[in-house]
């Protein structure tokens, strides 16, 4: 059993030495940023310098050799199998939700793109915390590629180099994670064998696939793995330009058992509840991003019709869209919090590729030598019989935006409140 991790309720930066930022800001560049190539080198730096001031193409001056290994082994290891799934029989994977204190109310954190190892990382486990939540949920990314080091020092807690560790909180109930594509461009291993043994839909059970669902009266949560196959073919998808290919890059659409465990188990169609979905990767945005429509196209077999809300991480940014659906698959108030633990991207949104509502443009939080970023946050979540609210905060506990929803008749979802907490 690994050792739960108790955070201080203060903390001075100044006696920590965590991960570097602006080694991590490399993934937020254009076309390669999000690729398994950047994603090695960055992960051979980490461990071999610890400021990350100098760019990820120096390492071809220095040494390669640690770096090709890790590369290639990733590549050709291929990702891991047997893919983890529940049986068919009806139940297995769907977990009732509640509260651990008995009260009326539940109460959810959920962050993605976290696992880095920053300083900003173990802010918002701080403010995770604080919250005193029923359940955490992450939607995937251990920085860089999810290996066994990393996994230990920016997910568990666990110290393994001269780096401060960072452990992501566990709820009184139940903490369910999410792959994302780094996790993936190490083969995802250490993920299907350790990530989801240590998580927990509830007292004294291990999660025991990447997709899980979460029930009350009238809401249903479905953590969906859009990660498995997001990194497309090796090599090819990480070659610049060819990455933004989605046959040669990867699409993220799910497994053959995410569907199957779909109609025998959860049956939507047959069971009608309003839907929140949750998974790594974005359905739609409205900045220079890539998007990844595949998993909706899929999921139109069981919410055609039916309006859905649906949190996801992948852009490094917080953004809130009103409802939309860019194909006609699947009708969605999608909600980006990918803004976990990586420095925050702030390009601004592009024309009209998709009806935003709000996101935060602030581009002043300070990451050292100089430099900014945008500003780091999580969401909390409270469900009350057939209300959910979601309280979107900044890493120093700052609400940024507030809405509420409530649940209606054969899965409807109705929006009854929102708040800009910064206009």
């Amino acid at each position: 059993m690994l050792p739960r991790f108790r955070l201080r309720a203060t903390t001075i930066w100044m006696e920590h030495n965590f991960k570097s930022r602006h080694l991590a800001r490399h993934s937020n560049y254009p076309w390669i940023g999000r690729t398994r190539l950047v994603a090695h080198l960055q992960s051979t730096l980490a461990r071999t310098n610890r400021t990350g001031k100098f760019p990820p193409l120096s390492i071809f001056l220095q040494n390669p050799i640690p770096w090709l290994k890790n590369y290639l082994r990733g590549i050709f290891h291929g990702r891991y199998k047997p893919y983890p799934a529940y049986a068919l029989d009806g139940q297995d994977g769907i977990y009732p939700l509640h509260s651990a204190t008995g009260n009326a109310a539940i109460r959810l954190s959920i962050v993605a793109d976290w696992g880095t190892g920053t300083q900003e990382a173990f802010s918002i486990a701080e403010q995770m915390t604080c919250f005193r939540p029923d359940y955490t949920v992450h939607l995937g990314d251990v920085y860089y590629v999810g290996d066994e080091a990393e996994v230990q020092e920016n997910f568990f807690g666990i110290q393994t180099s001269d780096h401060t560790p960072v452990a992501f909180p566990r709820g009184a109930v139940g903490t369910l994670t999410l792959p994302g594509n780094h996790e993936l461009y190490g083969g995802g291993r250490p993920y299907y064998t350790q990530v989801l043994s240590w998580g927990s839909p509830a007292p004294g059970q291990q999660q025991c696939a990447a997709f899980f669902c979460l029930e009350s009266d009238h809401w249903r949560i479905i953590g969906l793995d859009t990660g498995y196959n997001s990194t497309g073919i090796p090599i090819l998808g990480s070659l610049p330009g060819l990455a933004s290919i989605q046959s040669i890059g990867g699409d993220a659409h799910l497994e053959p058992p995410i569907m199957d465990w779909l109609r025998s188990n959860v049956r939507p169609r047959e069971r009608p509840k309003t839907t929140l979905l949750l998974s790594h990767h974005q359905y739609y945005s409205a900045f220079p991003d890539e998007v990844f429509t595949r998993p909706a196209e899929q999921l139109r077999e069981f919410f055609q019709g039916q309006d859905v809300l649906w949190l996801w991480g992948h852009e490094h940014r917080f953004a809130v869209y009103d409802l939309y659906s860019p194909d006609g698959n699947l009708r969605c108030y999608g909600r980006c919090i990918g803004h976990g633990g990586m420095p925050v991207e702030v390009t601004p949104p592009e024309g009209n590729h998709a009806p935003l509502v709000f996101y935060d443009p602030r581009h002043d939080y300070p990451i050292g030598q100089g430099d900014t970023a945008g500003w780091n946050g999580f969401v909390n979540l409270t469900l009350e019989g057939q209300r959910l609210t979601l309280d979107y905060r900044d890493l120093k506990g700052v609400r940024l935006y507030r809405e509420a929803f409530n649940a209606t008749a054969n899965g409807g979802i109705e929006q009854i409140a929102s708040h800009n907490a910064r206009s």
